[in-house]
């Protein structure tokens, strides 16, 4: 897998691609914001009729929100790292609608 930089521009690109090859059963949204020195970018991904859409914007009212060391979640788009452990360790945390939350994640992540 390719090594994705802890960079916006990198990470929007691998989140785009990731989504773009995922097959989703429900809709949903959700705002990906990354914390580290990219000024705290948000990036929104929604699944609408299993067609996956990701822009660099906020996501007013999303079912849930990520919000992820940039190191960290460059590190699971390039598959060094595992989701789950990113998050359990905190790197990576998760508010809002659980369910959603794990389907999306599983889906995007796993």
């Amino acid at each position: 897998m390719k090594k994705i930089e802890a960079e916006f521009g990198s990470i929007f690109k691998a989140v785009r691609e990731r989504a773009s090859k995922v097959s989703f059963l429900q809709d949903t949204a959700t705002q990906i914001t990354l914390n580290g020195n990219l000024d705290n970018l948000p990036l929104y991904v929604k699944i609408e009729d299993g067609i996956a859409e990701v822009a660099p914007y906020e996501y007013i009212n999303a079912p849930f929100y990520i919000d992820a060391d940039a190191e960290t979640f460059a590190a699971v788009l390039s598959g060094q790292k595992d989701f789950v452990v990113a998050t359990a360790q905190g790197s990576i945390t998760i508010n809002g609608d659980a369910a959603q939350a794990l389907v999306f994640c599983s889906k995007m992540f796993g």
